[in-house]
C-alpha cells in the first residue's frame, strides 16, 4: 500500500487492550483510562480477519501492543492466529515485562520470536515513581525470562525524562552483560505530563553516551524501526541506540498504521483522525469493505504530525505508542 505522499505502508501496530497493570507517568493518567466494555473490543477472530485482508494488501509486519497486551486473556492464541496468516513476515510484541515470567515460554512455543520491553529506569525508586504501580524486581524478572526463553532481538525502550531517569550509565552496564538493544527515546511532551522541559534531545543523549564509554558502530538489526544508528561498547553483547521523534521528525519515513482495541484504525500517532473498521467486521466480515477502508486510510493519512501537537484524543496507553 502506498499513501498519497508516496510512502509505502507495510507495518501495523495492533492494540489488543486498553488495560494495563502500570500507570507510567508519560503514558497514562494516574486513574487510568475509562475501560472499554467487552463488546467494544475487537475479538481475536475479527483481528485475524482484518489482518488477512491487510496482509493481502501489503502489510508484512505486525506489533502487538496495549495497554499491556499480556493482560488480554488468550493472547497466546492470537499470536498463533496471526502467525497463520499467509504472507505475514514478522510479528513482535511490546510489553512492560511484568507478566513475561508467566507467558514467555508459551509465547515462544506459539512462534513469537522477539519482544520489546519498556524499562524506564534501572533504579528501584525511580522505576516505582515513573510506573506508579510497578517494581523493578518484577520487570527484571520479565527481562530474565525473555533472555532465558531465547527471544531475539530483545529491545528495551527507555523514554528519557530530564532530571528523572536521564542517568544512562546503568543501561550501558546492562549491555555489557546481556544481548539486549537499549533504545533511548526522546520524551514527546504531548502525554499526561505535557511539560517541554522534560525533553532531552537526541544529540544530548548521544553526547551523554559518548562521555560514558568508548562506543563503536554496530550493525543495524533486522527490521525497519526508527532508530538509525546502533552502537556498542567494544566486545559487549548488547547495543544502544537513540530514537528522535521530536528533534528529527520521523514522518517522511512513516510506514505504519495503528489498529486500536475498539476497532478504530488510527492514521497518525499524533493526530486524532481515525477510521472505524467495525462495520466491515460485524455482523459478518466483508473483505471488500475492509479493502475500501484501507484505501481510504491511504488517502487520509497525513503527511506530518502537527507542529504543536498536544492533544491526540486518547491517552498514549490506549494507542499503543
Amino acid at each position: 500500500m502506498t499513501d498519497r505522499f508516496g510512502r509505502t505502508i507495510d507495518y501495523i501496530r495492533i492494540s489488543v487492550t486498553d488495560r494495563c497493570n502500570l500507570r507510567c507517568r508519560y503514558c497514562m493518567p494516574e486513574e487510568g483510562v475509562p475501560m472499554l466494555g467487552h463488546e467494544d473490543i475487537l475479538r481475536f477472530e475479527e483481528i485475524a480477519a482484518f489482518m488477512r485482508v491487510a496482509v493481502s494488501e501489503g502489510i508484512v509486519k505486525v506489533r502487538l501492543t496495549g495497554g499491556e497486551p499480556l493482560r488480554r486473556p488468550g493472547i497466546v492464541d492470537l499470536v498463533r492466529m496471526l502467525l497463520a496468516v499467509p504472507g505475514l513476515q514478522d510479528l513482535s510484541l511490546t510489553t512492560n515485562g511484568i507478566l513475561l515470567p508467566q507467558f514467555a515460554a508459551e509465547l515462544k512455543a506459539a512462534g513469537l520470536k522477539r519482544v520489546n520491553i519498556g524499562l524506564p529506569s534501572l533504579d528501584p525508586a525511580t522505576y516505582a515513581h515513573l510506573t506508579r504501580l510497578g517494581s523493578l524486581e518484577s520487570a527484571l524478572a520479565g527481562l530474565k525470562a525473555a533472555v532465558d526463553t531465547g527471544f531475539s532481538p530483545i529491545k528495551l525502550n527507555v523514554v528519557v525524562l530530564r532530571g528523572v531517569n536521564d542517568d544512562l550509565a546503568p543501561y550501558l552496564d546492562l549491555t555489557r552483560r546481556l544481548p539486549v538493544e537499549v533504545r533511548f527515546i526522546e520524551y514527546m511532551p504531548i502525554g499526561p505530563l505535557g511539560e517541554d522541559h522534560y525533553l532531552v534531545p537526541a544529540a544530548e543523549l548521544r553526547r551523554k553516551l559518548e562521555a560514558l564509554a568508548p562506543l563503536e558502530l554496530a550493525d543495524k538489526p533486522r527490521g525497519n524501526g526508527p532508530a538509525q544508528e546502533y552502537c556498542r561498547i567494544p566486545g559487549a553483547p548488547g547495543t544502544v541506540a537513540v530514537i528522535a521523534p521530536v528533534t528529527k521528525h520521523l514522518c517522511p519515513t512513516c510506514n505504519r498504521l495503528r489498529l486500536l482495541a475498539d476497532g478504530h484504525l488510527r492514521l497518525c500517532l499524533f493526530g486524532a483522525d481515525e477510521i472505524d473498521i467495525r462495520p466491515a467486521l460485524r455482523p459478518v466480515v466483508n473483505d471488500d469493505a475492509l479493502r475500501a477502508l484501507l484505501a481510504r486510510a491511504m488517502q487520509q493519512k497525513p503527511e506530518c504530525m502537527p507542529e504543536t501537537a498536544r492533544d491526540y484524543g486518547r491517552a498514549m496507553g490506549s494507542i499503543g505508542g
